[in-house]
């Protein structure tokens, strides 16, 4: 199982330079495999007397000020202060940008690397997002899917006028973001994994082999796609009232059991988002489940 931690590049406070800096190169100093940028262009305020489109929007701000960096821009940044960890996206939103910058951008990132990058990509999911940006929210999935073939084309050894190619090829691992059965089609037609985040180790049970099935049908393997997830750490003294079978908790053991389980079912790669209030208690958390949970975890 390959462990992963995504950064603050979207937060109320912890967006800044520092702590973001700080979590990739304790990351990389602690032997996970990865670091993880969030994505949104806008987060608008609620509208229709506060009302939150998804009923889990106000975590991601919609009640409160957030700073937004742009994940391919922290990436780059990133990959000059690391050594060793892959640098990520879980989820670049891809019907909200030009399809031709974003693939340039995204294969300028993996040749600075030095083959380092996996674009995760989903559709999106605050319409009153792409209302502020003026694209269609219906008409995200076709956007997405275009923009996939665009990268693609782009990476090919036909388009010579879009060089430099990615180090990766034949483009750099695409990540198919979303829990509904449109993405798994989209991962198992065009993408290198699927990437559903905070399911239960149920739901990925049944899930799975419905990709699986996809996958026949678009006349690929299964191996070709591999299953990623993500999980919140819930640690003792910490708010919760997330469904215990959607995180990881517990003690350094009773986390790795976890992601024996998840492991078990056919997940690959896990991201953790590590939680904190202050720059101190994250990079405090992040350095207790790299020392303790990490290691629990590799000899599980």
């Amino acid at each position: 199982m390959r462990v992963g931690v995504t950064v603050p590049n979207i937060h109320e406070t912890l967006a800044e330079r520092t702590t973001i800096e700080a979590v990739g190169r304790m990351a990389d100093d602690l032997g996970f495999d990865s670091i993880w940028c969030n994505d949104h262009l806008a987060i608008p305020q609620a509208r229709d007397g506060g009302r939150a489109e998804p009923a889990y929007a106000a975590a991601y701000g919609e009640q409160r000020g957030q700073h937004i960096y742009e994940p391919l821009i922290v990436l780059a940044y990133l990959a000059a202060v690391t050594r060793r960890v892959l640098l990520g996206t879980s989820v670049y939103l891809l019907a909200l940008r030009s399809p031709v910058l974003a693939a340039k951008q995204a294969v300028s990132l993996d040749r600075l690397s030095e083959g380092r990058l996996v674009l995760g990509v989903g559709v999106g999911w605050l319409e009153s997002e792409f209302a502020a940006l003026g694209v269609p929210y219906r008409e995200r999935g076709r956007r997405t899917d275009e923009a996939i073939a665009v990268l693609k084309e782009a990476c090919g050894p036909d388009s010579a006028d879009f060089l430099p190619k990615p180090v990766q090829q034949p483009h750099p691992p695409l990540w198919i973001g979303g829990r509904s059965d449109a993405a798994v089609r989209r991962a198992a037609r065009a993408g290198d994994a699927w990437h559903p985040s905070h399911l239960t180790v149920a739901e990925l049970r049944r899930q799975i082999p419905e990709l699986h099935l996809e996958c026949e049908r678009a006349g690929r393997s299964a191996d070709d796609v591999t299953v990623t997830t993500r999980r919140k750490l819930v640690l003792a003294g910490s708010p919760n009232d997330a469904d215990a079978e959607r995180v990881l908790e517990g003690d350094a053991g009773a986390i790795a059991a976890t992601v024996a389980d998840l492991e078990q079912v056919g997940v690959a790669h896990l991201i953790v988002e590590i939680p904190g209030s202050s720059e101190g208690e994250l990079l405090e958390n992040l350095d207790w489940f790299g020392r303790e949970a990490l290691p629990e975890i590799r000899h599980a």
